[in-house]
């Protein structure tokens, strides 16, 4: 007997694929951007956001990039978008990716230290 796959099961893949947004971009040497891409950085000292937690305004469909440097082993986590990823000492976190959500965006250093905020719009 020969099997099938629903309809409806390939249906449903097709579409969920063409829903998917693009995945960031984790960059590995944050000193290099595209021409317009807007550029944040940030450090976490002794528990501490250097400089002091902040707004930073990015044009909806830009391009963002943020690079956090710190003194432990952190997740930094880019809220709304869900992107997580690490920085440890000597080892800066960098990601690269489209503001194509409009709101305002905490980052965040796992557990609970606010570093700065996005404001897309």
């Amino acid at each position: 007997m020969k099997r099938r796959c629903p309809w409806w099961l390939i249906g449903g893949a097709v579409l969920l694929a063409g829903c998917g947004q693009a995945p960031a971009t984790r960059v590995s040497d944050c000193s290099s951007t595209a021409p317009g891409t807007v550029v944040v950085t940030s450090a976490l000292r002794n528990g501490r956001a250097t400089p002091a937690p902040h707004r930073v305004a990015v044009p909806a469909g830009g391009t963002v990039q943020v690079r956090v440097e710190s003194d432990q082993v952190v997740e930094v986590h880019v809220h709304g978008y869900d992107l997580e990823y690490d920085a440890a000492p000597g080892v800066p976190g960098c990601v690269s990716f489209v503001a194509d959500r409009a709101g305002l965006f905490d980052v965040e250093a796992h557990p609970d230290t606010l570093l700065l905020q996005l404001e897309v719009k």
